[in-house]
């Protein structure tokens, strides 16, 4: 558990609310201020996904600085912030096919439309190719030119490794029974994972406004899922080592905290695909996810109960 009095922890929460009013404006900027058509595209959805993800984190260190309402484990954390550089990779892969597809179709019209097409026409078309180059321009420029997303994952990169510096509050550890590191977790959060990716609409790139909302369901489904895999994978490697008591229990807590959003998260989606895409294969694998997520709340539940029982069974005898 990571000591919020001997840590620096205010660097940390400036780095998020920096992070956050940067993507902020720069979402205003390619909402508002660009030309562009009405098509919503893939940078779009990640944009304010990760927009969600640093407003939601900055308000977990906040509370965690000013009260005691929870624990912040290390762990926990630095799989947060490769969560994050994730999203800052595909978010920049996401504006350079982005950018290469618009410029290929503005050549293509460019080839047939103008040059080789109908002169009465060529207005029309280069108006159209305008408002293509105008929306290119404004996406490569200011937080999405590709040196301001280097220098960010290149920041999020070093709080990753700083924090391999924190100083953490002085705890015995325990060894704890095998049977609470069941080998059915990381399986059915793998199998979690896999199935939320499957979920995601990968046959297109550029969405009407129904579409955008299901790849931001189904992105941040995936997103959580991963969290959760890489946090469940950790603590069951431990299960033959002695673990943190705050670290063993914390986990279990936090998994089952995400799980309610994954569950909610399913929900949204199935129904999603069944009003607008039915039949649609990424109705299944939604499907599994929902399935899966219902078994491992369970499991965590009942984890999270036997392992507050040992504990304070361990506390009586030694009184």
């Amino acid at each position: 558990m990571v000591d919020k009095l001997k840590n620096k922890l205010f660097v940390v929460e400036f780095s998020f609310l920096i992070y956050f009013v940067l993507f902020f404006l720069n979402f205003i900027y390619t909402t508002n201020v660009v030309v562009r058509n009405e098509l919503v595209y893939l940078s779009d959805v990640l944009l304010l996904i990760q927009l969600i993800v640093l407003l939601a984190f900055y308000i977990t260190l906040k509370v965690f600085r000013t009260t005691d309402r929870f624990n912040l484990i290390l762990h926990i954390y630095r799989r947060f912030l490769l969560i994050l550089l994730f999203l800052h990779i595909v978010y920049f892969i996401s504006i350079f096919i982005q950018s290469y597809l618009l410029i290929d179709e503005t050549l293509i019209i460019i080839r047939d439309k103008i040059l080789r097409g109908n002169p009465a026409l060529i207005l029309n078309f280069s108006n159209i190719n305008y408002t293509t180059l105008s929306y290119v321009n404004g996406l490569l420029g200011s937080i999405n030119s590709p040196i301001f997303v280097l220098l960010i994952s290149l920041w999020t990169l070093k709080m990753y490794f700083n924090s391999e510096k924190f100083i953490l509050e002085e705890e015995s550890k325990k060894s704890y029974d095998t049977f609470l590191y069941d080998i059915k977790l990381p399986i059915f959060w793998g199998c979690l994972t896999i199935s939320s990716f499957l979920s995601i609409n990968l046959l297109v790139l550029n969405y009407t406004f129904y579409g955008s909302l299901e790849m931001f369901i189904s992105i941040s489904l995936f997103t959580i899922s991963l969290h959760g895999y890489l946090t469940c994978n950790h603590f069951w490697n431990k299960r033959y080592r002695k673990t943190l008591s705050s670290d063993m229990t914390s986990s279990h807590y936090f998994l089952s905290f995400i799980l309610k959003f994954i569950l909610v998260l399913c929900i949204l989606l199935i129904s999603y695909n069944g009003i607008f895409n039915f039949p649609s294969y990424r109705i299944y694998p939604s499907s599994i996810s929902l399935i899966l997520s219902v078994i491992l709340l369970i499991y965590h539940k009942r984890l999270k109960s036997l392992d507050w029982f040992f504990k304070n069974l361990f506390n009586i005898f030694n009184m």
